[in-house]
């Protein structure tokens, strides 16, 4: 459909930096240079190093969760459900999909010690939810030596690492099928086929920034999905597009400002599952 529209998709292409000349956007640079007018970053976990890069802090880190696909079994239960220490659903496949409930990996880095005091709501919440490591891997979007500035004609922290795939816990796979188990004592067994892990986006509110950058004239903010994306990313895409395009967006947006970490206002936990 895109393709359709004239709409020219380049993979592997990893935006180094923006252009802004007179507070406004006039293009972005990767290897080259694309002249533009509007920018819309919905880089995920790599967001907030992208904006720091331009002056623009948000209070962004990226928790690590680990997810496991069990083989066919007996259905306990036809839907979905999250608890305290387990979460799951129902495959198509016959088998379940499971991770832990409230409970992911933070890796210790520059920016995790920098926003510490914007998440202390989301932590007296949930005290036991984190789990810490004093380092991320080489690379990662808060890494100790991960690079916070480069130049638009160098190589950049997200070309160094275009994809970001994490491998899953072991200690972490053992805790989910016990506590799977544990929660259905009727199953003999619970074999699992499949494991792996992915980077969050969080906020420490659990809500989306989804908002134009009153700093940088051109661009759109859509990031920090806390876990949601998949589920209301069809939204957030239409809302986003019509924002770029100046529409009537339909919404109140109020809750999704940026500004919302800066004006005073105080740090309260959305709705999350």
């Amino acid at each position: 459909l895109a393709a359709r529209k004239g709409v020219k998709i380049v993979e592997n292409c990893a935006a180094r930096a923006l252009e802004i000349s007179a507070g406004r956007i006039r293009g972005v640079w990767e290897a080259g240079h694309i002249e533009t007018s509007s920018v819309l970053l919905a880089g995920g976990a790599w967001s907030s190093l992208f904006l720091r890069r331009h002056g623009v802090s948000i209070p962004q880190l990226s928790v690590r969760s680990t997810v496991a696909a069990t083989e066919a079994m007996h259905e306990v239960y036809a839907g979905a459900a999250a608890g305290e220490h387990i979460a799951f659903r129902r495959r198509q496949d016959g088998g379940y999909t499971l991770t832990a409930g409230g409970s992911h990996l933070l890796h210790l880095g520059p920016d995790a010690f920098r926003h510490a005091k914007k998440y202390l709501p989301a932590l007296m919440a949930n005290p036991f939810g984190s789990r810490y490591s004093p380092a991320a891997p080489a690379g990662y979007p808060d890494g100790w030596s991960t690079p916070r500035h480069w130049a638009p004609d160098s190589q950049s922290p997200f070309e160094t690492m275009r994809v970001l795939n994490p491998a899953p816990e072991r200690s972490g796979l053992r805790s989910i099928e016990r506590n799977f188990r544990r929660l259905f004592p009727q199953l003999d067994a619970v074999r699992l086929k499949a494991c792996w892990a992915g980077m969050i986006d969080a906020m420490p509110d659990v809500v989306p920034i989804v908002d134009k950058v009153q700093a940088i004239a051109g661009l759109v903010v859509a990031t920090g999905m806390s876990g949601h994306g998949f589920g209301i990313g069809p939204g957030i895409g239409r809302v986003v597009a019509d924002m770029i395009q100046g529409n009537q967006i339909g919404h109140d947006l109020t809750r999704f400002r940026l500004s919302r970490f800066s004006d005073g206002s105080a740090i309260r936990p959305g709705p999350a599952l």
